[in-house]
Parts: structure tokens; C-alpha cells; sequence
């Protein structure tokens, strides 16, 4: 079984604007301006959770959302970027191959069989943070999350080899404190966690997922 295979009974947990609830950092709108109406959204449960593991963070540090809910339409379009990218890089692959390649850095709306998916930022669920100090700088991850498509995607796991004790030591931290708090991290991507989408009911052996795909209210 895989994640995709994991059974999906909505709760019906409102969505919540980090904007308006406070508590927590978020920086500019990711990858495209279109993002900007969706990406502070998140599930109430979620937005708790993230207060919750923002108090236990060392004293100094703040934890700061980069993305959380992610339209449809702008999921399609990362994707297809990221099998150009793949595509460019890796010209001997065939089709399917580049397909799921692109998949180990963007979740694709639909499979390579033609099914339709349910991308985890698409339920409200997941979430892309970072950890910055008290001037506001991302603290050394060895990267930054808006770095990824810059690094090889090998660079981007939370348990690379070859990172500075820095580096390691700061992916575990933000780990370890999502993690206790119920969240599950997507190990190829040290900034990604999930609560309630199919990925965290697979990693933490739940029977089912409680999210699926959700859209922002209408302000």
C-alpha cells in the first residue's frame, strides 16, 4: 500500500488565516503572485499544532510558514515546471520516467495511470516551514526552502549525508518539534510536514486520512 491508497472521510475543519489569527511568521507569497490568497490558509487543527510547537522552540527562535494551502491550478503548474526542470536535466529519460522523477519534489494533481490525486498542500493539511532567529533570518538548514529548485533534490532530505553539523543539527530540531506534535515529515524535503492528509495517516499508521482537498472561503 501507498499513501495514494489510504481512504480520505473529511472532517470538515474550517480553514484559518495565519494573517488574522497571529502567533505565527509567514514570509512573502512562494514561487508566483498568484499564490498570495491561498498560501496563509491552513486547517484550524494545524494552525494550533504550530502555535504549539512555536512555544517549545529554544528561546530566540521563531517558527515561520512558507506555504500552506496551494490551489489546484497552481499544484498543475509547479508540477509541469518541475518535469521541464527534470526533463532538461535528465534527457534520457522517457516520459513516465520524468513523471516520477518530477514527483519527488512536487505532488502531481493527477497519476502517471491518469487517476486523479490529492496533493497534500491541496487539503490544508501540509505545510512548508522554516525556523528563523530573532532578527528574522533563516536559521542554517544548509539551504532555504526557496533554494530547492536550485540544489539537487538529493540536498533537499531531511537526513542528508553530507550537511554541516549546523545544518543537521537545525533539520533535527525542526523536526523533532513538529514531530512531537503530531505532524509527519516527508523525508525528502526537511521544510515539508503533513497533519490529517493521506501522507501522515501512511507514516503514522492511521487507518485514514481526515483532509481532502479544500478551498479557501471566499473573503
Amino acid at each position: 500500500m501507498t499513501h495514494q491508497d489510504i481512504p480520505v472521510a473529511e472532517c470538515g475543519e474550517p480553514l484559518v488565516d495565519i494573517a488574522r489569527e497571529g502567533g505565527i511568521l509567514y514570509g512573502p507569497p512562494p514561487e508566483r503572485p498568484e499564490t498570495e490568497p491561498d498560501y496563509r490558509w491552513v486547517r484550524r487543527s494545524v494552525y494550533d499544532k504550530l502555535l504549539r510547537v512555536q512555544a517549545s522552540l529554544p528561546a530566540g527562535l521563531r517558527l515561520r510558514l512558507y506555504e500552506g494551502l496551494r490551489s489546484l491550478p497552481i499544484q498543475a503548474w509547479l508540477f509541469d515546471e518541475e518535469k521541464r526542470r527534470v526533463a532538461e536535466t535528465h534527457p534520457h529519460l522517457t516520459p513516465e520516467q520524468v513523471h516520477e522523477r518530477a514527483t519527488i519534489l512536487v505532488a502531481p494533481p493527477m497519476q502517471n495511470d491518469g487517476k486523479p490525486n490529492i496533493p497534500p498542500h491541496s487539503t490544508g493539511g501540509a505545510v512548508d516551514v522554516e525556523i528563523v532567529d530573532a532578527n528574522g533570518r533563516v536559521i542554517d538548514f544548509g539551504m532555504e526552502v526557496k533554494d530547492w529548485v536550485d540544489v539537487a533534490s538529493e540536498y533537499c532530505e531531511t537526513r542528508h549525508a553530507h550537511l554541516t553539523p549546523e545544518a543537521r543539527a537545525n533539520r533535527l530540531l525542526l523536526c523533532e518539534a513538529m514531530e512531537r506534535e503530531g505532524f509527519a515529515n516527508y523525508v525528502r524535503e526537511w521544510w515539508h510536514y503533513s497533519y490529517g492528509d493521506r501522507y501522515w495517516a501512511f507514516r503514522r499508521g492511521e487507518p485514514r486520512a481526515i483532509y481532502g482537498p479544500v478551498e479557501r472561503p471566499l473573503r
